[in-house]
């Protein structure tokens, strides 16, 4: 680079650090918030960008295409502010701005890389395992914290951990590199202090408990099966093998490859049992992301809800929908409210009643006193995964 780009980019990795700790993600008094706030001062995210991506801005602008080579300013601005950035879509089958097809791989906003980072609560000594390498941003991260042999990450896609290693290499960084499923960890590297995951899982792997020590954190984007919103887990893993934990914030990452839910989904029967209710489906939904979210996962674990919105019901008529679907069988159901009535219409097939499953968790929370995810809890076994409400916290904010 240039003089005069090295000091622009010096510039802009300076910025970026600043607001994040002006925005409080960042503490000055706090040792490890200063440990970030230099990494963002020196490993430049931008060569962790490929020169055509997909923007997603934090704040109120619309998504966009970026591209060095035609919209230089654009594409700057959006690396180094508070922006997820998009490289790759349908596991690489398509183009980047071909927003018909799913991202399958990106770059986190830095305001919520630096959230799970912290919640990693690093010391110098400790050993990382990494699930999901992605552009390898985060991986150079902790490698310029902890150093480059004390960081393993793993990638699935071979296309993207080719791509990783090269972004490392340039900012002259490296970290140990593995392409494979990352459910199953890195046992060859094991044990590891801290396992820090950068896609979505439903199911948490037991692998990675086993490959942690006793005392170790686990730091998960955990995404309820209902689809809709995601939780930031930290879990505690303990000696007998097994882990508990927490939920801290709100999060919403891709999914791991292996825990997808189906792309398209079968045609709704013909056939169904259709009954009355005076709950308007709005209320649970918007209920999801203050704690019934958390609720429904724990006692409702298999419901998606694969839509919510308004439909058209007919030439003209419309109504607000929530379309449910099991996980696990071919049960579903259909709620919907029109505007010209006072009552909610549901219809609901299959092996589960999926509405009256949903509608009995939600008052069922109610009851609780809207518990937020702060009173929730996560324990991991070798049989399975558990949500459970801390009937010993008093209720916070959520």
């Amino acid at each position: 680079m240039t003089s005069t780009l090295t000091r622009q980019v010096s510039a802009r990795m300076a910025r970026l650090s600043s607001y994040l700790t002006g925005a409080g993600i960042l503490q000055p008094a706090d040792p490890d918030s200063a440990c970030w706030a230099t990494a963002l001062r020196h490993v430049p995210r931008h060569l962790f960008v490929p020169g055509r991506a997909w923007a997603e801005p934090m704040d109120d602008t619309a998504e966009h295409l970026i591209d060095l080579d035609a919209d230089p300013d654009t594409w700057w601005n959006a690396v180094y502010t508070n922006t997820a950035i998009i490289t790759q879509r349908g596991d690489g089958s398509t183009d980047v701005a071909d927003t018909r097809a799913p991202a399958s791989s990106s770059l986190s906003c830095p305001h919520v890389s630096m959230e799970f980072l912290r919640l990693l609560e690093l010391a110098d000594h400790h050993r990382v395992l990494e699930i999901g390498t992605g552009t390898g941003w985060t991986a150079a991260m902790l490698a310029w914290r902890l150093g480059e042999h004390q960081v393993v990450t793993v990638e699935i896609d071979p296309g993207v951990a080719a791509a990783a290693r090269a972004n490392l290499a340039a900012a002259g960084l490296s970290a140990i590199m593995l392409v494979g499923d990352g459910a199953r960890g890195a046992p060859d590297h094991a044990p590891f202090d801290r396992v820090h995951v950068t896609c979505g899982v439903r199911d948490i792997p037991y692998a990675w408990v086993e490959q942690t020590r006793p005392g170790g954190v686990i730091v998960v984007p955990y995404m309820p099966p209902h689809g809709q919103w995601g939780e930031q887990l930290q879990l505690d893993v303990l000696g007998d093998g097994t882990a508990t934990g927490r939920f801290c914030g709100g999060a919403a990452f891709m999914m791991m490859r292996s825990q997808r839910p189906p792309r398209r989904w079968p045609a709704y029967s013909s056939e169904g049992i259709t009954r009355a209710t005076r709950l308007d489906p709005r209320a649970p939904h918007q209920a999801l992301h203050h704690g019934f979210g958390l609720a429904l996962a724990a006692h409702a674990p298999c419901i998606t809800i694969t839509s919510a919105g308004w439909e058209e019901h007919g030439p003209g008529a419309w109504a607000w929908t929530m379309r449910l679907r099991d996980l696990n069988n071919d049960s579903w159901a259909i709620a919907y409210v029109s505007p010209d009535r006072a009552g909610t219409e549901v219809v609901q097939g299959g092996q589960h009643s999926l509405w009256d499953n949903l509608e009995k968790t939600f008052f069922r929370w109610l009851r609780a006193g809207r518990p937020g995810r702060d009173r929730y809890r996560c324990t991991v076994t070798q049989e399975g995964q558990s949500l459970w409400l801390d009937q010993g916290s008093s209720r916070g904010t959520t």
